[in-house]
């Protein structure tokens, strides 16, 4: 079955229409996945210094967070901080007495326990 000249320049118009379709959409999406690209760049840089803030003011959680490879951020943000620890340890393979193990030869100050306990899980790695 062949196709008639008609049939063919409708197609090549169809084709076309679409083709200009498609370059306008990556024309118009090109600035928003910029921008979405440094927005996610932005609150990565944003996590990193609250992180870096969050161990210098409390040594003991940026020490945790290190044992764990969590982010201090999110255990911090976490509906169920305990349940969080527990999912970190578990990943980890790691159990709460190697965790405070870890914590006494990493950060050597008495109140570190004080710090993790007021923050409501200094009992569970104790």
């Amino acid at each position: 079955m062949e196709c008639s000249p008609e049939d063919t320049m409708a197609g090549n118009e169809i084709s076309a229409g679409l083709a200009e379709k498609v370059n306008e959409y990556r024309m118009m999406s090109a600035p928003l996945q910029q921008a979405m690209s440094e927005l996610e760049y932005a609150q990565t840089m944003l996590k990193a210094r609250a992180e870096s803030d969050i161990a210098q003011t409390v040594p003991a959680l940026g020490a945790l967070a290190d044992i764990l490879d969590i982010s201090s951020l999110d255990l911090l943000m976490a509906p169920d901080r305990i349940a969080f620890l527990q999912e970190a340890m578990e990943r980890r393979g790691i159990s709460a007495e190697e965790v405070g193990q870890h914590m006494r030869s990493i950060v050597e100050s008495p109140q570190s326990r004080d710090d993790l306990k007021a923050l409501g899980f200094g009992e569970e790695i104790s």
